[in-house]
């Protein structure tokens, strides 16, 4: 995340999720593709995504998502559990299909947004999951 955010372009992305096991991958419905077309809601185990912020011309706050299966209004449910939003962050959708995408100020720790993003994916899983996560960096070329 500190380097992403060092370069002050906005360029690249970091997916964050669950680690599962065979067991657990199990447990998930099998995808169908008139399920993928036709479904209100995301993927049964959430997927967050961290983009950093970008500096310049067109300068944009950090931005995180999260892709999950739970339906309307996520973010409501999120504060019911004990995970409000932080009041400086600003949510720019919360939509059933498309997830959840929030701007959050580039002061903000990168820390803190990670430790909300994996306890909000957590609280949005639908399936038990251990606390075992993965990320993915994609980064632009230097």
């Amino acid at each position: 995340m500190r380097d992403l955010s060092e370069r002050g372009g906005g360029d690249g992305w970091i997916n964050i999720g669950p680690a599962l096991t065979d067991a657990q991958q199990q447990l998930l419905p099998e995808p169908s593709m008139l399920g993928s077309w036709f479904s209100a809601r995301g993927p049964t185990v959430p997927m967050a995504t961290w983009t950093p912020s970008s500096s310049g011309s067109r300068p944009r706050p950090v931005s995180i998502g999260i892709d999950h299966g739970v339906g309307p209004k996520a973010l409501e449910r999120l504060r019911e559990a004990g995970l409000p939003l932080p009041t400086d962050w600003r949510k720019v959708q919360d939509n059933a299909k498309r997830g959840i995408v929030v701007e959050v100020p580039r002061t903000v720790e990168h820390r803190i947004v990670i430790g909300w993003l994996v306890s909000a994916c957590w609280s949005l899983c639908g399936i038990d999951i251990d606390n075992h996560w993965s990320a993915v960096v994609n980064s632009p070329e230097s």
